[in-house]
């Protein structure tokens, strides 16, 4: 989600263009880089000192079993068809996996319009409270169903046939991490989702000299039991912008590392369509709701930057 926003603009667009070096969209990404850095800090605030960096303390290994009970966890907030159709085409996906959940979850944050639930199982909230309730809700319930393993995803996205296979066998063959985080690819074949997917902005960020993240998104994340008891989404963050950030941070504090599993596959549906008006307004609104996030993630880790300085972003060149 971080747009490397505690740099002046001439360093993050020196940055870009050197890593982009003989690649055929480095003029158009430069100057989508140019609009997206300039609204999300006109949401995310002046950019503060990054304060110190402190080790994470050492792993701690999972205690996943090697048949673990899988349970998925979506929080959903419909307002219209195409969002509708949007949960159609996860629990499609969901319903299609090779690796069987015990459960899916779609926690319903009090949806003004209906939608399909595909036999999948619903918890209605009585109000709408935001994603992180909703997710705390789902990961408790998933504990009730005896899950060894929470795998969260958003509900505008399509998993890959074995995302839960891959998921599986990711705790186990990286014992020191007890969470995974994957490959968020862009659904949209258009240049908005292209540029997503070279900037990384759905796949979490690597420590440098590291094979861990800081943090993974919520949009593909799976977490061990262990964590999903121990540690809850922030609900000071009221939509779906840098609460999973802040809730990676403190299971890295807490020695539960993330590992990035690339086969773990979900493609992310950006609503990006023929209307090009419509889709800089989605652009931009997307990155003023990142920026916004980022200003009450900073509130709750003032010194995130000094973390967030020994990473890179995880790219899909296209």
């Amino acid at each position: 989600m971080s747009s490397l926003s505690n740099l002046p603009y001439g360093k993050i667009l020196d940055y870009w263009y050197e890593r982009l070096d003989g690649h055929k969209h480095r003029r158009k990404f430069i100057l989508t880089k140019l609009i997206e850095v300039f609204t999300f800090k006109s949401q995310s605030g002046k950019a503060r000192e990054s304060g110190n960096f402190i080790e994470f303390p050492e792993p701690i290994y999972n205690k996943v079993p090697e048949h673990p009970v899988i349970v998925v966890v979506a929080p959903v907030y419909v307002r219209n068809k195409q969002e509708a159709t949007n949960i159609r085409n996860l629990t499609e996906s969901l319903n299609k996996q090779t690796y069987k959940p015990e459960s899916i979850i779609l926690v319903d944050d009090c949806s003004p319009h209906s939608f399909d639930a595909n036999g999948c199982r619903v918890h209605r909230l009585s109000k709408n409270f935001g994603p992180a309730k909703a997710r705390n809700i789902g990961k408790d319930i998933a504990l009730e169903l005896g899950a060894d393993i929470v795998a969260f995803i958003d509900s505008d996205c399509i998993a890959d046939t074995d995302w839960l296979k891959t998921i599986s066998e990711g705790f186990i063959e990286n014992r020191k991490c007890n969470i995974l985080s994957g490959n968020t690819i862009s659904f949209d074949e258009h240049w908005f989702g292209t540029y997503h997917n070279i900037n990384g902005t759905l796949n979490g960020r690597k420590l440098k000299n590291s094979d861990l993240l800081l943090y993974g998104t919520t949009a593909n994340l799976a977490v061990a039991a262990e964590v999903a008891k121990g540690l809850n989404f922030n609900e000071q963050f009221p939509f779906a912008a840098g609460e999973d950030i802040e809730f990676c941070f403190r299971a890295n504090t807490a020695g539960y590392s993330i590992a990035y599993i690339k086969a773990m596959m979900v493609m992310h549906n950006y609503g990006y369509n023929e209307n090009a008006l419509a889709n800089f307004k989605k652009f931009r609104n997307l990155f003023k709701k990142y920026g916004a996030g980022e200003r009450i993630l900073l509130e709750q880790v003032p010194n995130y930057y000094a973390y967030f300085n020994q990473t890179i972003e995880i790219s899909v060149i296209q």
